[in-house]
């Protein structure tokens, strides 16, 4: 029996919420420490759930702008991209580091398909509102779920890299948080998994485990939510908003991850909309 086979008789007999899709974003070093993505193309090829993968590919990026003699400049958690950078930001996203990743989620038979954000249209881009100082940004305007739905549906897996368009065709560099929280709301998953470095939001020194989405305003006034931190809830905030269950901030903690953030286990930070919190709070 083939995969999709698989995917679709296990679909068959689980409740409806566990075959919704699910979004997992790949940023930062998330996966560099050593045997970690053949762990995660591992584990992702025992999930029993259509997955969308969206990645960055930020510390990449930023080694071939040195490598260029390109100085990586970050401004409110987001690369400063001007034109020699967006070259390279387009180059490495939708070239090298897709490709990578695409690779070896097929020797783990995964029926991976790469792709970028502006590829059949499924984001629609603007340049940011601080392009002034951001240079070639997008900020997402729309999306559309066509072409993952039917990838989604044949069994695949979408392998997408944060570069967009906009309406006059220019390519713009797109946050890669800000992209998954989109295209998750799009498909209509069910939860969407920010993996990176970052073991979760950290107040007061310590890192929150459960977050009300009502609560997440008030916590982006805090002085403390600082750096990648900052786009990171503005992402969870979007996707909850756009009728994404769940989304999870947290670091990859070896194999098992994937399956503990979807059994509510309690790993990095989990942010619930109403309905799912009154429905945690019943367990």
């Amino acid at each position: 029996m083939t995969r999709v086979a698989e995917q679709s008789s296990q679909r068959e007999d689980v409740p409806a919420a566990q075959a919704l899709p699910v979004v997992v974003k790949l940023g930062g070093r998330a996966l560099e420490a050593p045997g970690a993505l053949p762990g995660f193309a591992a584990e992702l090829a025992r999930l029993s759930r259509p997955t969308l993968v969206v990645h960055g590919g930020g510390a990449e990026v930023s080694l071939w702008c040195e490598r260029l003699g390109l100085t990586p400049r970050f401004a409110d958690g987001l690369r400063v991209t001007d034109p020699a950078t967006l070259e390279v930001a387009a180059a490495v996203l939708a070239g090298l580091a897709n490709k990578r990743l695409v690779a070896l989620l097929r020797t783990h038979g995964i029926d991976a398909v790469g792709l970028a954000a502006l590829d059949g249209g499924m984001l629609m881009v603007k340049r940011h509102a601080h392009a002034a100082v951001l240079g070639e940004v997008g900020e997402v305007v729309s999306a559309d779920a066509t072409l993952l739905d039917q990838l989604l549906a044949a069994g695949r897996t979408p392998v997408v890299a944060s570069l967009a368009c906009d309406a006059e065709g220019a390519l713009l560099n797109v946050n890669a948080d800000d992209a998954a929280a989109a295209l998750a709301a799009a498909i209509g998953a069910s939860d969407l998994m920010l993996l990176s470095d970052a073991p979760g939001l950290k107040l007061a020194g310590e890192v929150v485990p459960r977050l009300s989405a009502h609560d997440l305003p008030a916590t982006l006034e805090r002085p403390e939510v600082e750096g990648g931190m900052r786009p990171k809830l503005r992402a969870a905030q979007s996707a909850l908003q756009g009728g994404v269950t769940r989304v999870h901030i947290a670091a990859w903690s070896g194999t098992g991850t994937l399956a503990a953030l979807l059994a509510d286990e309690d790993r990095g930070t989990t942010f619930f909309t109403p309905t799912a919190e009154a429905a945690h709070g019943q367990h």
